[in-house]
């Protein structure tokens, strides 16, 4: 069979393809989604949820959502276990013939081929093929979503458990000089894991450098570091205790200055990312060149025309990641096809600094009306509103309405959609007086060669925690420092090497003379301004016991963010949720990297994350493709009886995406565009104007009969990690949109007419895309408890991820059917 339609070849059914998909078929361009395995979801499939008493941001059950979302999509064609037999270029389009035998003819090729992870046997002195209790971060993941850890464990009660960092990452011996930017977030995150249910568990983490890269990683590590061991170093080799049988790590030990072995029940290698074994193939048939790791991530690598990259393919990255490259691969075909976009929005950009000013003339430069409330030169289609102070915000996607006052006068602006990217303040040398001389980076960075002093010390880490910028022009300084003949050191209690080259940078400095002392704490450093520049006496990690004295004519200290006043207002005024370090926009997955639970409100810039350069261009890109290609406007089945409401606006305050306004009659109404389809409203509206199409009490009660267990499930979430299971006869599972439209109402109608006991199963606290649904589940259920005459097993509140199946086969056992 041959299709002949203006189509695009979509190869890898991972995060990235899905993504880059539904891109494409939500703009009505048929899609051929080819994968090679029996099942859509790639490497993210088989990844186990990492919340513990909540979600803790891993992303792995978005790929059971996109798979869904995918499956019955009208203008995906999904081949699975099927590949790329032969491409050639014919004219605009390409003629390529898969396995199966189906020639197609798209016009454009996205590669999404995602990775294959790196295979430590290479490796012989770690036994990975000699030991079965050394195993990789790819089995752990299994075995944690299977539930079958302890037994692997034999049920110890006190194991001792240790992960090896970069293991086939940051290796120059085997051409692999690079970082896979993921694999210390993982094993953080697996620890946390662990740690939750195996408390006694005595946990050591070997690292190089702990890369705490991502929203509040860095919050995750300074709490993890009280509760395990985070040991600098990373072993090369374990042996075999001949007597025990257990695992024998040989580590440096600082304090002896010699080798010591140290005892494990478990060691878990953090593998790194190699390329896919299905893109090194077709390499020479698509007429592409990756670099020598094999990625699309560096100038020397290439891609033809009319093929792009996305996700793992064009370089290592998290789920995240390769979900917002997806969609910015699918619009960037889009255009090149020829689709129009969205009508150009008129868009507000929030910030006051380089980062917004990047923002408002990148949106002005690909026409779009623009706004900022910043200082900078206007230009065509933008326009600078300085001085200005946001005073609210209302109305929602394609409609807010800004109230600022400027110059005395209060004024008002309308707007589609808000870009929020408020510079942070910076911790400044000021505020310390041992460091009151020191000069900001960024400065120092600008000093002609010439005029650079003899010797110089950076000092990363000092008293907040580093960032990537600060940690790359930290390196780049150095080295340019060094290459004009300068002494320079760089003190440091770890080095961030993330991007595509960070490594083979730090490894450049190195090799060029720039000198590198670590510190585990800053009480470890004593700083004393002398007449000549500043003295600086360290407890050396590396070399215990013999304080290090270095002299220099310069310290200098990166600039590192901080939250300021204008980062409050913001979330006050766009009413949404910090995340734990006080940052914009909180660490909910179903939202991030750029996106907010209040359609046409983004984020972007260091108020909202660690990011550098690379970072804010990866983010407006995805912005940018959202405005222009935002899908088609999804029905959420919810309307307001204007007859029954008695205009009390709860529903107005309750929300979470601020899809309700007052209309000209000062009456509430929904907005579709705007609504989720959580059905909050509906739960709460006290006059019971609010209707669902979906979800009434009485039409739910009608799918249902009497003795049966009836489980209410979040449609994203446990509804999801149901699909697989084959239900006891006893239990009857209804799909909800949001565990928070499981009320006291429908709870109590589903008892009333005979259902012998209600589950509620919703989403881990922090990962609801209506943010709070899930806590406000719980509550409907303890209220409903609290009356008089339910007994307490009759109803019961579980938190299931998309990705937990056996998790909740484990809760539907455990549950009593009557």
């Amino acid at each position: 069979m041959t299709h002949s339609s203006d189509s695009v070849l979509v190869l890898g059914g991972g995060i990235a393809g899905m993504a880059a998909a539904q891109t494409l078929g939500d703009s009505n361009v048929q899609v051929h989604l080819v994968e090679a395995a029996d099942h859509l979801g790639g490497n993210a499939a088989s990844w186990a949820c990492m919340a513990t008493d909540e979600c803790r941001q891993c992303g792995a059950c978005l790929a059971d959502d996109m798979v869904h979302q995918t499956g019955g999509h009208p203008h995906i064609s999904v081949h699975l276990n099927t590949t790329l037999e032969r491409v050639e270029k014919t004219g605009d389009k390409f003629a390529a013939r898969l396995t199966s035998g189906e020639t197609l003819t798209p016009a454009r090729i996205i590669l999404a081929t995602g990775f294959t992870p790196f295979d430590p046997t290479v490796l012989p002195s770690l036994q990975f093929a000699n030991q079965d209790k050394v195993i990789t971060t790819a089995r752990l993941n299994q075995m944690l979503k299977a539930e079958t850890l302890t037994g692997f464990l034999g049920n110890i009660a006190q194991p001792k458990i240790a992960f090896i960092q970069c293991v086939g990452s940051r290796n120059r011996t085997l051409d692999r000089d690079f970082c896979s930017q993921v694999c210390c977030k993982i094993s953080l995150r697996h620890s946390d894991k662990l740690l939750h249910l195996l408390p006694d568990a005595d946990i050591t983490l070997f690292h190089m450098d702990l890369q705490t890269i991502g929203k509040e990683t860095r919050c995750l590590a300074a709490d993890l570091s009280t509760r395990m061991t985070l040991a600098q170093g990373v072993p090369a080799e374990i042996l075999t205790d001949p007597d025990t049988d257990r695992l024998q790590v040989i580590v440096e030990d600082p304090d002896a200055g010699t080798r010591v072995a140290r005892t494990f029940d478990l060691v878990v290698l953090s593998i790194g990312m190699s390329p896919s074994e299905e893109l090194d193939r077709l390499a020479g048939q698509l007429n592409v060149r990756p670099n020598l790791w094999g990625f699309f991530n560096t100038p020397d690598a290439s891609l033809a025309h009319g093929i792009h990259a996305a996700g793992c393919a064009a370089g290592p990255k998290d789920i995240l990641g390769s979900r917002q490259e997806g969609w910015t691969a699918g619009a960037a075909v889009l255009r090149e096809l020829g689709h129009d976009p969205a009508q150009k929005a008129d868009i507000l950009v929030w910030g006051n600094g380089t980062e917004a000013d990047t923002i408002a003339r990148s949106l002005a430069k690909n026409g779009h009306t623009t706004v900022c409330f910043g200082r900078g030169k206007a230009a065509d289609g933008l326009t600078f509103m300085d001085p200005g102070r946001i005073l609210s915000v209302d109305g929602t996607a394609g409609r807010f309405i800004v109230r600022y006052e400027q110059e005395g006068g209060r004024n008002t602006l309308t707007c589609r959609a808000i870009i929020a990217a408020p510079a942070p303040e910076y911790w400044t040398l000021a505020d310390h007086a041992a460091l009151s001389k020191a000069l900001d980076l960024t400065a120092f960075a600008g000093t002609p060669a010439g005029q650079l002093p003899e010797q110089i010390a950076i000092l990363l880490d000092y008293l907040t925690p580093e960032t990537k910028a600060g940690s790359r022009l930290a390196l780049n300084t150095a080295l340019e420092a060094r290459n004009a003949g300068r002494k320079i050191t760089v003190i440091m209690n770890k080095m961030l090497v993330h991007g595509a080259q960070g490594q083979q940078i730090y490894d450049q400095a190195r090799k060029a003379g720039v000198k590198f002392l670590r510190y585990n704490a800053a009480e470890d450093i004593q700083i004393q301004k002398t007449d000549t520049g500043f003295s600086l006496t360290l407890n050396e990690a590396t070399l215990p016991g013999t304080p290090v004295t270095l002299h220099c004519n310069q310290l200098v200290i990166p600039k590192v963010p901080v939250t300021s006043p204008g980062i409050d207002n913001a979330a006050r005024l766009l009413r949404q949720e910090k995340d734990r370090e006080g940052f914009l926009q909180s660490p909910n997955v179903r939202h991030r990297l750029t996106r907010s639970p209040r359609k046409g409100i983004y984020f972007a810039g260091p108020a909202h994350d660690d990011v550098d350069d690379t970072d804010l261009a990866a983010e407006l890109d995805g912005i940018m493709a959202d405005l222009d290609f935002p899908g088609p406007a999804q029905n959420a089945g919810v309307e307001i009886n204007q007859k029954k409401c008695a205009q009390c606006l709860t529903c107005l305050r309750i929300c979470p995406h601020q899809a309700i306004f007052l209309n000209e009659k000062d009456r509430p109404e929904i907005i579709p565009d705007a609504c989720f389809g959580c059905h909050l409203c509906v739960v709460n509206c006290p006059a019971l104007a609010i209707e669902s199409a979906t979800c009434a009490p009485a039409q739910v009660a009608e799918e249902t009969g009497k003795g049966q267990t009836v489980i209410l499930a979040c449609q994203r979430s446990a509804a999801l990690a149901a699909g697989p299971l084959t239900l006891p006869d006893p239990v009857r599972l209804i799909s909800v949109p949001c565990a928070s439209s499981a009320g006291v109402n429908l709870m109590l109608k589903l008892l009333v007419d005979g259902a012998a006991k209600v589950i509620v199963a919703g989403c881990h606290d922090g990962n609801c895309r209506s943010m709070n649904g899930s806590i406000k589940a719980r509550k409907e259920v303890s209220r409903l408890l609290s009356l008089p005459g339910i007994p307490p097993d009759k109803v019961s509140w579980h938190s299931v991820a998309a990705n937990e199946t056996q998790r909740f086969a484990r809760i539907i056992s455990d549950t009593r059917i009557s």
